[in-house]
C-alpha cells in the first residue's frame, strides 16, 4: 500500500543551535522496577488512554525511547473472548512494542479469568486489571472503579485472575469511590497477599473524576501499605518537574503518564535522561513533530486502507497540530479531510504556514491537553 504522504513532506529538521538541557533536582529513586519476574527497562510507563494508546502511538513513543511499559486501552473481557474485531485490533502488538501489557475490565470472575488466559496464550507480557475507570457505563455496572465498592468479591476476582496465569498481573485503581471511602491502601495490601505484581494508583477518587488536584499524600498511603511490590504513581504528571514531585512526595517506584504524552511524546526519553544525568533535552521542534506525526499516520495506514486511516487519525492529529502551534483554523480544517488529496493539501498548508510565531527550529511552548469535565455520573 502506497502511503498518502509524499516523500517531499518528510524533511530533516533545520540545523541550528541545540537548546540547552534543563536541569531538575533528582529525588531518591527506588531500585529497578520489576513486574514479578519481568524487568521493566525504565520506571516511566505509558498509561492506558481510551482512543489514544493504540499500537501506532505506542510504536511512536517506543521509537523515541524511555518507555518502561506501554498498556492498551481498557479492553472489555467479554468482547475479547468473542473476538470482536475492534477489540482484537486493540490488542495488536509489534516487535517494537515490548514489553507490552493489556488492560482488561469486567465484573464476572469466569470471564476475566478466561480473558487473562487468552492473553497469556498470545504471549502478552503482563495483564492489568482496571479498577479505576470512572465512566458511568463501566463503573455503574460494577467494573472499573465500581469494583472499589465491593471488598470480598473484588479481592476474590483478582485472586482468581492471578492464579489462572503464569504472567504478572497488576491492578490500576483510584484512591477510592469518594472521600468517605478511601479504600486503596486496604485493597493494595490485600492484592499483594493474593499475588498481584504491582499497583498503579491514580490519586483521585471516582467521585472527583478528573477535577481538582491529585492527592499525593493519598498515593503515599498506598506506597506505605505494601511491602514488596512496586506502586506506580499517576495523575497530574505533565513534565519532568511534575514527575520529580510525584516521586519525592509519594515515594512511588514508578510513574505512569497519559495525556502529557499526547502533547509531548518525548517525555519518556526526557525522564529517562533526567534520571541518569539530572538533565534532559527539549522536546521536538516543529519539523520533528511533523515528521513524527507523519510516521504515526503511516503506522495507521499499515492497519487500514488509506481513507479509513485518515478518518481514524484525525483525533490524534489534533494533538500533534496543537503541540506544533498550528493556527486554530488549520487545525479545524484538518478534522474534515477525508481523501488522500485533501490530506496532502492540508499538510501542504500546515507546512507552508508553520507554527504561530514562526518558530520552526526551536523549543515550542507546551500544549494544554484537557481532561473530561462535568459531573462524572453523566459521562
Amino acid at each position: 500500500m502506497k502511503s498518502a504522504i509524499p516523500d517531499a513532506f518528510r524533511q530533516p529538521a533545520p540545523s541550528g543551535t541545540v537548546p540547552a538541557k534543563t536541569s531538575v533536582e533528582r529525588p531518591e529513586f527506588r531500585g529497578p522496577v520489576h513486574y514479578g519476574t519481568l524487568p521493566l527497562p525504565t520506571r516511566y510507563l505509558l498509561s492506558p488512554l481510551a482512543g489514544f494508546t493504540t499500537l501506532p502511538f505506542r510504536r511512536i513513543v517506543r521509537n523515541i525511547g524511555g518507555v518502561g511499559l506501554a498498556t492498551t486501552d481498557l479492553v472489555n473481557c467479554r468482547a475479547l473472548l468473542s473476538q470482536n474485531a475492534r477489540t482484537m485490533q486493540m490488542i495488536e502488538t509489534h516487535a517494537e512494542d515490548q514489553p507490552f501489557a493489556v488492560q482488561i475490565f469486567g465484573s464476572e470472575p469466569e470471564f476475566m479469568v478466561q480473558a487473562a488466559q487468552y492473553l497469556e496464550a498470545r504471549d502478552v507480557a503482563t495483564i492489568d486489571i482496571n479498577m479505576g475507570c470512572p465512566v458511568n457505563r463501566i463503573a455503574g455496572a460494577g467494573s472499573g472503579a465500581g469494583m472499589m465498592c465491593s471488598t470480598t468479591s473484588t479481592i476474590e476476582l483478582v485472586r482468581q485472575v492471578v492464579d489462572s496465569v503464569r504472567i504478572p498481573v497488576s491492578v490500576k485503581m483510584r484512591l477510592g469511590w469518594d472521600e468517605d471511602n478511601l479504600t486503596a491502601p486496604f485493597f493494595a495490601r490485600e492484592f499483594e497477599q493474593v499475588g498481584v505484581c504491582a499497583i498503579a494508583i491514580h490519586g483521585r477518587t471516582r467521585e472527583q473524576g478528573f477535577s481538582g488536584s491529585v492527592s499525593r499524600p493519598g498515593i503515599r498511603k498506598v506506597v506505605e501499605a505494601v511491602e514488596n511490590i512496586p506502586v506506580v504513581g499517576n495523575g497530574d504528571v505533565r513534565s519532568v518537574e511534575d514527575a520529580a514531585v510525584m516521586i519525592r512526595e509519594t515515594g512511588c517506584h514508578a510513574v505512569s503518564i497519559g495525556r502529557a504524552a499526547l502533547a509531548n511524546p518525548w517525555i519518556f526519553r526526557q525522564l529517562d535522561e533526567w534520571e541518569r544525568t539530572g538533565q534532559y533535552s527539549p522536546a521536538g521542534t516543529f519539523e520533528e513533530r511533523l515528521n513524527l506525526m507523519l510516521t504515526q499516520f503511516e503506522y495507521v495506514e499499515q492497519q487500514h486502507p488509506t481513507e479509513r486511516a485518515i478518518i481514524l487519525f484525525r483525533k490524534m492529529a489534533h494533538w500533534y497540530l496543537k503541540g506544533m502551534r498550528i493556527r486554530k483554523k488549520l487545525r479545524g480544517d484538518f478534522q474534515y479531510v477525508k481523501t488522500k488529496d485533501e490530506f496532502q493539501k492540508a499538510l501542504a498548508r500546515i507546512r507552508a504556514e508553520g507554527p504561530v510565531g514562526g518558530n520552526r527550529s526551536g523549543v515550542l511552548t507546551d500544549a494544554h491537553i484537557p481532561v473530561p469535565s462535568g459531573p462524572v455520573s453523566k459521562w
